[in-house]
């Protein structure tokens, strides 16, 4: 079989109104089991990074802190890591945002608009140093997605989290001068409001991750197909942030979204990575490693799409791989009997073209890192 990227990347298929767990399949790959063992172990982050492209920088900071806790060694700077988190959770955000959703939920699958915009985003610009880019971030989002400095809009958001971003769409539309952002936004609202995911969010605590690492090693299928608690939990910028006014439950906690409140969390997400680390606002992007022992290192970090986990095991020697798993924010998202697949389940009108529009919607707001098709039943 010749092998594409597509073929190396895998797919999801999605088949609305079909009940869990025939709603969503994957061909996602387990790469890591053939291309891992026996490898050296210091070229592992660039691989990881090479194979998981989507979010490459993620990957090779995770993988680096578990190398490090697998040897024992202790932890980078934190503040690089943190900088190194922000800028490109923010990037991909402004990617996925800009590029992404016009292709994916335009009628005719162009995202042109969205190419030409990202060419004057500033965090793309290698003639700056990090810290430029992400100064120059808060004026390129007033300019071109928010007609508002992103602290005030921030601030309305705020004081008003579930009503302003459709009325800062709908007065735009009508009164302002709309960017192709708040027109699509504009297009989508309706559908996006009436489509609701209610689900558990993925709530790891601090004494979890040795028990989370412990179900990575010994349950040879928990990273296709990962449960926490009983429960096929979901993450990502809406979980995230929610979780903050959430009463955990075991690891998880009930939550009730609407596509919409989950497009409108990356955008937040976005304007809350522009402000400086220390403002009011500000977000401050989970990450961390834990020697495991034996060998062993886990570590983690909340990125664009959600939750990322790696495992390294290796040799006694510290030098070689024996096993290494990666437990990716799509596995938990587009699980065959998470959040996501009930939400399809129930989209069983009769009118086709809107059916494939609630899916596309749905599929966007939980952000796979792989292409996705919607077939019907």
């Amino acid at each position: 079989m010749t092998m594409t990227p597509n073929t190396l990347a895998g797919r999801v298929q999605l088949r609305p109104g079909v009940a869990p767990p025939a709603t969503i399949r994957s061909s996602r790959p387990d790469l890591l089991s053939r291309l891992a063992p026996g490898r050296r172990a210091d070229e592992m982050p660039g691989l990881l990074g090479a194979v998981f492209t989507l979010c490459a920088a993620a990957h090779r900071l995770t993988a680096t802190a578990a190398l490090r806790a697998a040897r024992g060694e202790p932890a980078a700077d934190p503040s690089t890591a943190a900088q190194t988190l922000r800028l490109t959770t923010a990037r991909e955000q402004i990617l996925r945002i800009s590029h992404d959703w016009p292709r994916l939920l335009r009628e005719d699958g162009r995202g042109d608009e969205g190419a030409l915009l990202l060419r004057t985003c500033p965090l793309w610009r290698d003639d700056l140093v990090p810290d430029d880019r992400l100064d120059a971030l808060p004026g390129w989002i007033a300019h071109k997605w928010l007609g508002h400095a992103p602290a005030d809009w921030l601030q309305r958001h705020d004081a008003d989290p579930t009503g302003w971003a459709a009325r800062w769409v709908e007065q735009t539309e009508r009164f302002g001068t709309p960017g192709a952002l708040v027109h699509l936004l504009h297009r989508v609202g309706p559908l996006a409001r009436a489509l609701a995911t209610p689900g558990r969010s993925l709530l790891p605590a601090a004494t979890d991750w040795a028990t989370l690492g412990q179900a990575m090693a010994d349950k040879p299928a928990f990273c296709a197909r990962p449960h926490w608690h009983g429960h096929a939990a979901d993450t990502g910028p809406w979980s995230r942030r929610a979780n903050a006014a959430a009463e955990p439950e075991a690891g998880t906690a009930p939550l009730s979204a609407s596509v919409w409140q989950r497009l409108i969390a990356r955008l937040v997400e976005v304007l809350r990575l522009s402000l400086p680390p220390h403002a009011d606002g500000a977000l401050r992007l989970d990450h961390g490693a834990l020697d495991l022992g034996g060998g062993a290192g886990l570590a983690w970090c909340e990125m664009a799409r959600g939750l990322l986990v790696h495992r390294a095991q290796l040799d006694a020697d510290g030098q070689r791989v024996q096993d290494w798993q990666v437990l990716a924010p799509t596995e938990w998202n587009f699980h065959p009997e998470g959040t996501l697949a009930h939400a399809l389940a129930t989209l069983r009108e009769d009118d086709p073209g809107r059916r494939d529009a609630a899916a596309r919607l749905l599929a966007v707001a939980f952000d796979p890192c792989v292409e996705f098709e919607v077939l019907h039943a």
